[in-house]
């Protein structure tokens, strides 16, 4: 259910940002600011999450009801930025307004750039552990009886081939 949320909540601040760029919308100085501050508690929560889990994992634990609370205090904070907050009376200047608004812009911008770069370094991790796992098994599969017996059966294999090929060559020219 959360992730169909984040989709839409993506899906939504993109058409948001396309009809920014039309007359369609007039958006203020403020409401952009609240979505920002949103887009942040978003962002947050997936980089909590992110570094909840490589600890958590690490040590073997579950941590899927603490992920929910968590995804559950940040998704809430960021509908009360995008419904409560436009609704109190903010007394704050256009400038700080811009100022608050690029900030929050400019750090979620920065985590979610950050995040990207540790969420590739850890797939490639795993994908490199996982590829010498597999290395390992291969390697004592091949030093196995078993393995020998195999390799030796595909050798013989493609020797009596290679000893009918230069037979039939042999044939062939004289």
């Amino acid at each position: 259910m959360t992730t169909t949320f984040t989709k839409i909540t993506g899906v939504g601040f993109i058409i948001l940002s396309v009809l920014r760029l039309t007359p369609f919308m007039n958006a203020t100085g403020k409401w952009l600011l609240y979505i920002s501050i949103a887009a942040f508690f978003l962002i947050l929560y997936d980089l909590l999450e992110f570094i909840v889990e490589c600890i958590w994992i690490k040590k073997g634990l579950m941590l899927s009801k603490f992920l929910f609370s968590l995804r559950s205090i940040f998704l809430g904070c960021a509908v009360i930025a995008i419904i409560v907050l436009p609704n109190i009376k903010i007394n704050i200047s256009v400038k700080e307004v811009n100022t608050f608004s690029d900030a929050f812009t400019l750090i979620s911008l920065g985590i979610a750039i950050t995040l990207i770069g540790f969420k590739t370094e850890k797939e490639q991790s795993i994908l490199y552990n996982r590829r010498r796992e597999i290395d390992n098994e291969v390697r004592e599969f091949l030093n196995s009886i078993e393995g020998q017996n195999i390799i030796n059966e595909h050798i013989e294999k493609l020797r009596i081939e290679n000893t009918q090929q230069i037979n039939n060559l042999n044939a062939n020219s004289k």
